[in-house]
């Protein structure tokens, strides 16, 4: 709620928008960036599959392209390998996570994966790479859960460099209100996660962004809801473009 200039978390009306609702306004557009060429061979049907109908088409990029990718390694106990998703895979969306719940959803994460989802790249992708574009295909986990996907699903050329990567964000368990903040100083390095304090950091529920202010008890104030709850405003997020209080 923005009240006074100051913009601020009424949770009387904290709601769940669908999922693809924030993306639909601000994920990476397209049109006229792509021409289509020679359909290019997966000799793999795992990556076939996981387009949606097994339908995909190839292109070549006119345009820079701002993409997404969800990450997340750990360390296994037993063995001290580093296990998950790494920042350069290969599948990336125009779409960035919503939040945990709807990047799983969206693009279809089967936990069995051991894709962590904790960390976001923003990639930009040069002009002139060639791609194959298609829409995430449903995964039914072992549990029996459906999760649908349904977002752009981008393969990028096998062994893409990291040095594209613009910026790194944590993703929030709240949804965005939002376009996200991304910073390069924010690389996770999985080697010394275990040790990384600073993981646990508060991120700002609206944009994502670790810059955030924890405020004193002096400084602390309480803001009266929609529906007449009370409450006190303990952070404020430093991207100017946010400054959320909540």
């Amino acid at each position: 709620m923005m009240t006074d200039n100051i913009y601020y978390c009424d949770y009387d009306v904290l709601t769940h928008y669908s999922s693809g609702t924030l993306n639909s306004k601000h994920k990476t557009d397209l049109t006229g960036k792509l021409q289509e060429i020679d359909k290019i061979i997966y000799n793999d049907e795992t990556i076939t599959n996981s387009f949606k109908n097994g339908e995909y088409n190839s292109y070549i990029t006119f345009d820079d392209l701002i993409l997404y990718r969800i990450f997340g390694q750990f360390k296994s106990n037993i063995s001290d390998k580093i296990k998950g998703a790494r920042a350069n895979g290969a599948f990336v969306s125009t779409e960035f996570a919503e939040s945990l719940i709807d990047a799983k959803q969206r693009l279809a994460l089967d936990p069995s994966w051991m894709n962590t989802k904790v960390y976001e790249a923003k990639i930009l992708l040069l002009k002139g790479s060639e791609i194959s574009l298609g829409i995430v295909a449903p995964v039914v986990t072992k549990s029996g859960t459906v999760l649908e996907g349904g977002a752009d699903q981008i393969l990028l050329p096998k062994g893409w460099s990291e040095d594209t990567i613009i910026g790194y964000r944590r993703v929030t368990s709240r949804q965005l209100l939002n376009k996200p903040y991304f910073s390069i100083k924010n690389k996770p390095d999985f080697d010394t996660i275990k040790k990384d304090k600073n993981i646990y950091k508060p991120v700002c529920p609206a944009c994502g962004c670790d810059d955030v202010c924890i405020l004193s008890d002096k400084d602390r104030f309480t803001v009266v809801g929609k529906n007449g709850g009370v409450y006190e405003m303990k952070f404020n997020c430093r991207n100017s473009e946010c400054r959320y209080y909540w």
